[in-house]
């Protein structure tokens, strides 16, 4: 999984901010954490799909949030687009 992406300054990470950045359209890319709650993940993979916005999927929280450079897990995260 190409987490190393993250590696940027183009990111943001946590669901409410990757949501606004779904609907506002200045998402290029979306990772999801596989143990977070699908609920939680519903309404993320559902905009991303209508907008043609590629989900890369991590195995972790911890590896998210790490790739993310935050101190906590991070069930989802996004790179923005240029």
């Amino acid at each position: 999984m190409p987490l190393d992406e993250l590696a940027t300054e183009r990111r943001i990470a946590g669901r409410n901010g990757v949501l606004r950045g779904l609907k506002a359209d200045y998402i290029e890319k979306v990772f999801l954490s596989r143990e977070a709650d699908k609920f939680l993940l519903d309404e993320i993979i559902r905009l991303a799909d209508q907008k043609k916005v590629s989900v890369e999927w991590a195995d972790t929280s911890v590896q998210l949030g790490r790739a993310c450079a935050v101190d906590r897990k991070t069930a989802v995260a996004a790179i923005l687009k240029k």
